[in-house]
């Protein structure tokens, strides 16, 4: 009998050959990783660990940054969420991080370890700054404390001192990840040139594997797995839920056999499927025979047929009742949208004659330009009325103008504005009084009556803030006091500030309290600003942060040597750029006058 190479034989042959160029590959690898795996453990033991950890530090340095900024700009309770994350990063977390980088510094080199030692001192410098925050800072009530804003002011604002140290801290830790990323790279090279040797010795055994695997393959597929895919082919579009096109080709074996059975599957899936399309149409009276006593789709479907067609009468009848309730809620609803509109526009009538009748206590134009010649208004309220407004009378042969900030904006703040104005006329024209501080004085007796009286139990902490001048022209000399409401004049390129009391007008009953008078001799070209917190308070810039009394004073320096009406149209110009796409968050007054 010949000896014949059976499938089975022309396979395993195939195999030993391929079996054993793959083991002489295998070895081949084998001596190569062990190269690699020193180099990788270098990588992996020392400098990932070492550049994980550093990239840690950069980002405690950059989070506490933040926290300490907002520690400092942002009045918050000592329990505040972002003062304790601070604490807990310099108490637990850069302790933590730093003995961690310190163990690993023991495989560093000589020039890597001294970057570290320069960091840690500068850490310490910048975490100096902190403490001294943190002390000035230790309650809300600290933030209060004139001498204490301006002292964090100098430390924390844009620029300053904690960003300077901050910024040096980042940059010295850039330079030391970039010494280790070097040199991770370096060793990373070393492990690919290892490999490139790998790939030059394998690449003729495998040329043999891919030749062995050829033959190998071609047998396989022209005896078993091309009529095998030819029934996976059909398998996989009845699972996607799709018909072949054409016939299964039948063979005389096992393969065949699954053929026949799958082509008579297709054939009831087929009527199956026209049956379901015509009871979907609504087709209750169409015929199905299953496939046999034991398909259970088939029943199913016939059973499922009936039920459908009892149950489309059922839903027929409920359709109509639905309906009908449908249109009664349509009908209350659009009745209920008609009564909203009205009341929306009913509202916002009497909101827009409020502002006729706020503008009317406004110092008109010509009587600003009659009492003050060299001076201009900035107003820009929040909503349609507003809780700013200005005022300006004459007294004997002085001129008093005051900037008030009411509580809130909108109609809170429209009514606390009338409440101020007639305050104000009362206690110059009725109780006679003329200089800033017996005015502020009378005017708090008079808003706080107003707003607590017959409130022994629940006061009502609404108030004013205010900035009052009396001006003598003749002389050029200004009495200025002020409720929590600052004064500034510029005089050849400095701003003055003159700071007020810290309470506010008709808040509390200051009874035996006094308000500070500051005489002020003018010089020739001096610039006079009284204004509310709303300029430096606007959010905006390319970072949406806040505008700033600092750079409020910058602007003020810089267009106080323009005519008056360029300073108003420089005032508005400038804070449109700032707002930006932003919403204004509080009304807006800035005065303005020449000496």
């Amino acid at each position: 009998m010949a000896f014949r190479i059976t499938i089975g034989r022309k396979i395993s042959m195939g195999f030993g050959l391929f079996i054993f160029f793959a083991l002489l590959v295998v070895v081949l690898t084998n001596r190569t990783l062990e190269r690699s795996r020193s180099i990788n453990d270098e990588i992996n033991n020392v400098y990932s660990p070492s550049v994980d950890a550093l990239v840690r530090l950069r980002n405690l340095t950059v989070s506490s940054h933040m926290l300490i900024k907002h520690w400092a700009l942002l009045e918050s309770r000592s329990d505040a969420p972002e003062k304790t994350n601070l604490v807990d990063i310099t108490n637990r977390e850069l302790p933590q991080l730093l003995d961690r980088i310190d163990t690993l510094m023991g495989n560093w080199e000589h020039e890597e370890v001294a970057l570290m030692g320069q960091i840690t001192g500068e850490m310490r410098s910048l975490f100096d700054l902190h403490d001294q925050i943190k002390a000035m800072l230790p309650s809300l009530e600290s933030y209060s404390d004139p001498f204490i804003h301006m002292q964090r002011n100098d430390i924390a604002e844009e620029g300053g001192p904690l960003d300077q140290h901050t910024h040096q801290v980042i940059a010295d830790l850039d330079r030391l990840l970039e010494m280790q990323e070097a040199k991770r790279k370096t060793l990373g090279g070393g492990m690919i040139r290892s490999f490139d040797s790998l790939k030059f010795i394998v690449l003729y055994l495998g040329i043999a594997l891919v030749i062995v695997g050829t033959i190998v393959a071609f047998f396989i597929v022209r005896g078993i797995v091309s009529p095998v895919q030819r029934l996976r082919s059909v398998l996989l579009s009845l699972g996607r839920g799709v018909f072949p096109r054409t016939k299964v080709r039948t063979t005389n074996d096992e393969i065949g056999d699954m053929s026949k059975a799958l082509t008579s599957l297709v054939d009831g899936l087929r009527r199956t499927t026209d049956f379901s399309h015509a009871v979907a149409a609504g087709n209750f009276e169409a015929e199905f025979q299953p496939m046999s006593e034991e398909d259970m789709l088939g029943h199913a479907l016939l059973k499922m047929r009936d039920e459908l067609g009892q149950r489309e009468r059922i839903l027929e009848m409920k359709v109509v009742e639905r309906t009908e309730e449908v249109v009664r809620q349509k009908e209350e609803v659009e009745r209920q949208s008609r009564k909203v509109v009205e009341l929306y526009k009913n509202v916002t009538d009497s909101i827009r004659y409020a502002k006729r009748l706020q503008d009317s206590i406004l110092p008109p134009e010509r009587r600003m330009r009659e009492l003050l010649p060299e001076s201009f208004v900035f107003y820009r309220p929040k909503d349609i009325v507003s809780g700013d407004f200005y005022w300006v009378e004459r007294i004997d042969d002085r001129v008093a103008f005051a900037a008030v900030d009411c509580t809130g904006h909108g109609v809170p703040g429209a009514f606390m504005s009338l409440i101020g104005h007639n305050g104000l006329n009362q206690a110059v024209k009725e109780h006679g009084r003329s200089r800033p501080s017996d005015v502020l004085k009378v005017l708090n007796k008079l808003a706080f009556d107003a707003l607590h009286k017959d409130r022994e139990q629940f006061l009502v902490r609404d108030g004013m803030d205010m900035a009052l001048c009396n001006y003598d022209p003749a002389q050029r000399v200004l009495e200025y006091a002020g409720a929590n409401s600052p004064l500034y004049i510029v005089r050849n390129g400095e701003v003055l500030h003159f700071a007020p009391d810290k309470r506010a007008i008709g808040s509390f009953d200051l009874e035996g309290q006094v308000f500070t008078d500051h005489r002020i001799k003018l010089e020739p070209g001096d610039m006079v600003y009284l204004f509310s917190d709303g300029y430096a308070d606007q959010f905006g810039g390319p970072k949406g942060k806040k505008f700033l009394y600092r750079r409020f004073r910058e602007l003020l320096m810089e267009i106080s040597k323009f005519p008056i009406e360029q300073q108003r149209s420089m005032l508005e110009e400038a804070f449109r750029g700032w707002r930006g796409a932003h919403e204004q968050v509080d009304d807006i007054l800035v005065m303005g006058m020449r000496a």
